[in-house]
C-alpha cells in the first residue's frame, strides 16, 4: 500500500510532467451522494451540514480569479458546507472520476484536508460522543455504513495524496 506521502509525490511528478494528468474528473459519482441530496432536510443532519453544489466559499475563492485555485476546485466535486459556512466535497485526487474519491474539508484559511472517505467519516469526529448514538440512528435511517473509528479512517486514508501539497503545487504553478 503507497502511504500519503509516496501517494502526493507521484501526483505531483505527473502534474509537474503533465503527462498523464486526467481531466478534472467529471464522471462516476460516489453512491453515498444521492443518499445524502435524499437526506438533505433531514434535522439531524441540517445541524452539521447543508448540503449544497455550490458552497458561498467556493464561489468566494473562485471569485479572487487565481487560476492555481480555480484549478484544484475544479477537481472537488461540492456536496455542502459545515455549519459554519466552510466547502466539503469529493476531491478527485488526481483520478478522471470521483468514485472512490476522499472527501475533503476546505477551511476559512484555505487550508485543504482529508476527512475520511465519506462524508459519515466527517461527520463522526465533527458530532463527537455526544451525538454519536444520533449519527448512527441517521446512518441507519439513510442506508449508510457507520463511521469509521479514527484510526480506521487514518488508515483508509494513508493511500491519498496530500490535497494541501497539491493546492499549493496548483498555485505555484500558477504564479510562474
Amino acid at each position: 500500500m503507497t502511504d500519503r506521502t509516496e501517494a502526493t509525490g507521484q501526483l505531483l511528478r505527473r502534474l509537474r510532467s503533465e503527462a498523464g494528468v486526467p481531466p478534472a474528473a467529471r464522471d462516476v459519482e460516489p453512491p453515498e451522494l444521492p443518499v445524502w441530496r435524499r437526506m438533505r432536510d433531514d434535522p439531524f443532519l441540517a445541524e452539521f451540514f447543508t448540503v449544497t453544489d455550490t458552497p458561498r466559499a467556493v464561489e468566494d475563492y473562485l471569485a479572487d480569479g487565481h487560476p492555481g485555485v480555480a484549478r484544484f476546485l475544479a477537481d472537488i466535486l461540492w456536496i455542502g458546507e459545515s455549519d459554519n459556512d466552510l466547502p466539503i466535497g469529493y476531491w478527485s485526487a488526481g483520478a478522471s472520476t470521483f468514485a472512490g474519491a476522499p472527501v475533503v474539508f476546505v477551511d476559512d484559511e484555505a487550508c485543504v484536508k482529508l476527512l475520511g472517505t465519506s462524508l459519515v467519516d466527517f461527520l463522526g469526529p465533527w458530532v463527537g460522543e455526544l451525538g454519536a448514538e444520533e449519527l448512527l440512528d441517521f446512518c441507519h435511517r439513510a442506508g449508510l455504513r457507520p463511521p469509521l473509528s479514527k484510526a480506521e479512517r487514518e488508515a483508509a486514508l494513508q493511500g491519498y495524496p496530500d490535497p494541501q501539497r497539491v493546492f499549493e503545487f496548483f498555485l505555484d504553478s500558477a504564479n510562474g
